[in-house]
């Protein structure tokens, strides 16, 4: 039985999205618009601090760069920063490197690639496997328990849950209103989750307050190690929190207790299973954002640095894992640019369903494998 639900649990997940998408998207929309507006905020909010903090230095000033996985990004514009970066040596004198070089970041972007000498545009292979950015769109976690509660509910193995069988028909309200009754207990567990699982992180940036020094450490490939292999760990572990917490009557430290031990007898398995989404995230995201840049190259001039640098060669690198950016002269005209933050918000609202039918499933299956164990002991 156990061998059954396994092979079928890549067709029951794409059926589950599939035939409920507009109910999740119901669900989402909420905090969706919210962290919309607020990604636009922040988006022009970053842009005119470095607008301020560069505008007496005639060579810095604020632009933005296009890419294939996060849209746009306010960026400070440095006079030939794809082709030289500029550095300190060991004498206290300043030299420069050449691009092209070969960038290695494992985690949480892992990217292989290589900077184009001749135009300020790059390109890489990138996995781009993320557990959140600190971005508005973090507040899409949030939605990961009522959804939950929806995927549950749907599922053949619902019984398994703390949901009554008689509860009312599934609606985005009844989801929420779920969700409401743990209003507090799902910010707690919202914020703690997203501390754990960066708490190497965190610690270091903590100990770099008291000790500057420490942070220089920070940058080592041991260290940077040691922060991917906790990420890792603590997102695998915990990924189970939101079903824990939405389906179950456990504490606050008890939701995490219990993610351990659900997950603990199929580590492996899991990582594999989130990596596979992950990738598969990274390549539609890519893929989408790609082409939705070439679209708007086509209406706005001022995007067509992008047009450029995505040909076709590389825009077909975009299904298996491929980056690319191109740097902009000058920010964008307000449309475009708004355009394009609500664009990355709405490819979220598609991928955020796939995490919580992935995790809910996963807890469904955990928690009827230790009650068959428990029979047959």
């Amino acid at each position: 039985m156990a061998d059954d639900r396994r092979a079928n649990f890549a067709a029951t997940t794409l059926t589950l999205y599939r035939n409920n998408f507009g109910l999740f998207w119901r669900i989402m929309i909420p905090v969706a618009i919210i962290a919309i507006l607020l990604h636009i905020a922040m988006f022009f909010r970053t842009f005119n601090a470095i607008e301020k903090h560069y505008d007496d230095e005639p060579d810095y000033g604020a632009t933005a760069i296009l890419n294939t996985t996060y849209g746009i990004i306010p960026m400070v514009s440095i006079p030939d920063f794809f082709r030289t970066l500029e550095y300190f040596t060991p004498n206290g004198g300043k030299d420069t490197k050449s691009f092209p070089t070969v960038i290695w970041q494992f985690f949480p972007v892992p990217m292989v690639g290589t900077i184009n000498n001749d135009s300020k545009s790059s390109w890489g292979w990138a996995l781009n496997f993320q557990t959140y950015d600190y971005t508005p769109l973090i507040l899409m976690l949030l939605t990961l328990c009522p959804l939950s509660f929806v995927v549950a509910r749907l599922s053949s193995n619902s019984r398994l849950s703390d949901v009554p069988s008689d509860s009312p028909p599934l609606t985005a309200r009844e989801a929420w209103r779920q969700t409401g009754k743990k209003t507090f207990k799902l910010l707690g567990a919202f914020v703690l989750f997203v501390l754990i699982v960066d708490v190497v992180k965190n610690i270091f940036l903590g100990l770099g307050l008291l000790i500057p020094s420490v942070m220089e450490l920070s940058s080592t490939t041991l260290i940077t190690i040691l922060i991917m292999l906790a990420n890792i760990y603590f997102l695998v572990t915990l990924s189970l929190y939101n079903p824990c917490l939405i389906l179950e009557n456990n504490s606050l430290i008890n939701i995490f207790r219990r993610s351990h031990a659900l997950v603990s007898s199929a580590r492996l398995r899991f990582l594999w299973i989130y990596l596979l989404t992950g990738w598969i995230a990274a390549v539609f995201t890519s893929v989408l954002l790609g082409a939705v840049l070439l679209l708007f190259s086509v209406f706005f001039s001022e995007l067509a640095p992008i047009r450029e640098a995505l040909t076709p060669l590389k825009f077909l690198s975009l299904f298996i894992g491929g980056n690319v950016a191109a740097e902009l002269p000058n920010l964008p005209g307000i449309l475009p640019t708004v355009l394009l933050l609500i664009v990355k918000v709405i490819i979220t609202i598609f991928l955020v369903p796939v995490w919580a039918i992935v995790t809910t499933r996963l807890y469904l299956e955990s928690v009827e494998n230790i009650a068959e164990a428990k029979q047959e002991a």
